[in-house]
């Protein structure tokens, strides 16, 4: 199966849709009559043209953002162009509260309903910072939006910016979802499958890579010394050999990336993947600042014409740069694969192909075979 034939697309379980704040991000005018229609709906009753009516503004959504592509919330962040009245999406662990007593509330038939509140840590981009707000029950879509929407969940918010300060991101919600593809489905999506790793790829997860399944990860920073000495090129040209693209250009200026190539392979299926290489000129834990003015070098690997994006570096990676690489790939008009190679899994790779002169790495034990154990009985 070649890439162009794989299914990438997705939709939208929504759990929170404020319907008036769709309208006005779509377009009443198209919306007008359909929504008409629906309200016109013989034999059924207003619970179902309510729910006919969600079903309905949600493919909107969907459509307006896979056709706008806002930026996410990493994005807006990495290029500084976070402020007031920003849509953006963003796809994390959302801390939920509230809910209980707003069911209190309404049950008591009491004055004032409170609203819920929502938090989300952003520690990765910068300590200390989040995002946060507050949300009304009556957007809620459904009875399970209750027990959704409580305690720690992974959700896809698409909102508007309120207020910036330097601890706190206020916003509204638009939408609360999650984000799934048909994984089974006659053509499964790859996207669909990684969701679950914020759309995170790992080598172990491609195929071209296989050989690395069979050792340990090297653990020790002393184990990064070998990787000093290889230079950048040669590096890009070992993992060039281990893909079989034959065509390896020279650096230039002006790329966008060092490598990019169409024989990589994932979930056994053969797919377009742009490298940027990081060689041993800037041998320490890479950073944002590493990447160029915020991080631009990253906002090029993402424009090239390519599916997984991958970033490799000599040493270790932190954080704010692997949630830059996520905050990339989740942009929902145009999703894409995210992987993040540092230097130990540099040293699996080079050693597990015998490129470099890297040493083999120290193979895994085998799986233990639970059949073949001794019956001990009850202990």
């Amino acid at each position: 199966m070649t890439s162009a034939e794989r299914k990438t697309d997705y939709d939208l379980t929504c759990w929170y849709l404020n319907s008036r704040r769709v309208i006005e991000l779509v377009g009443a005018e198209q919306m007008t009559p359909q929504l008409q229609q629906l309200a016109s709906i013989g034999n059924y009753d207003d619970h179902w043209r309510t729910l006919a009516a969600l079903g309905f503004l949600k493919d909107q959504l969907t459509d307006w953002v896979r056709r706008a592509n806002p930026p996410t919330l990493g994005q807006l962040i990495a290029r500084g162009q976070l402020g007031e009245n920003r849509i953006f999406t963003h796809f994390s662990n959302y801390y939920f509260k509230g809910l209980p007593k707003v069911s209190a509330a309404l049950n008591k038939h009491a004055a004032t309903v409170p609203m819920a509140e929502a938090y989300s840590k952003l520690d990765d981009v910068r300590e200390g910072l989040r995002i946060s707000f507050n949300f009304h029950h009556e957007h809620l879509t459904s009875t399970s939006s209750w027990v959704e929407l409580s305690g720690q969940k992974r959700v896809l918010v698409v909102g508007v910016t309120n207020a910036v300060s330097t601890n706190e991101i206020r916003v509204t919600p638009i939408v609360i979802a999650y984000p799934y593809v048909d994984i089974l489905s006659d053509t499964p999506s790859l996207i669909g499958s990684n969701w679950i790793n914020k759309l995170e790829l790992f080598i172990d997860d491609i195929d071209t890579f296989e050989h690395v399944r069979e050792f340990d990860r090297p653990r020790a920073k002393r184990d990064l010394e070998i990787l000093r000495s290889i230079p950048e090129a040669d590096i890009k040209q070992a993992f060039a050999e281990i893909i079989g693209e034959p065509t390896v250009p020279k650096d230039w200026g002006g790329e966008r990336s060092d490598l990019i190539t169409t024989y990589l392979e994932v979930g056994n299926t053969r797919i377009a993947a742009a490298f940027a290489f990081k060689g041993p000129a800037k041998f320490h834990p890479m950073t944002v600042a590493d990447l160029g003015k915020n991080g631009d070098q990253i906002d090029r690997l993402f424009s090239e014409p390519a599916e997984v994006m991958v970033l490799q570096h000599c040493h270790e990676i932190t954080p704010p740069v692997r949630s830059m690489m996520r905050a990339y790939a989740q942009r929902m008009g145009q999703l894409k694969l995210a992987c993040v190679i540092d230097g130990y899994d540099t040293l699996r790779i080079l050693g597990a192909y015998r490129k470099c002169g890297v040493p083999t790495p120290k193979r895994r034990p085998p799986p233990r075979n639970y059949d073949e154990v001794e019956d001990f009985g009850d202990l």
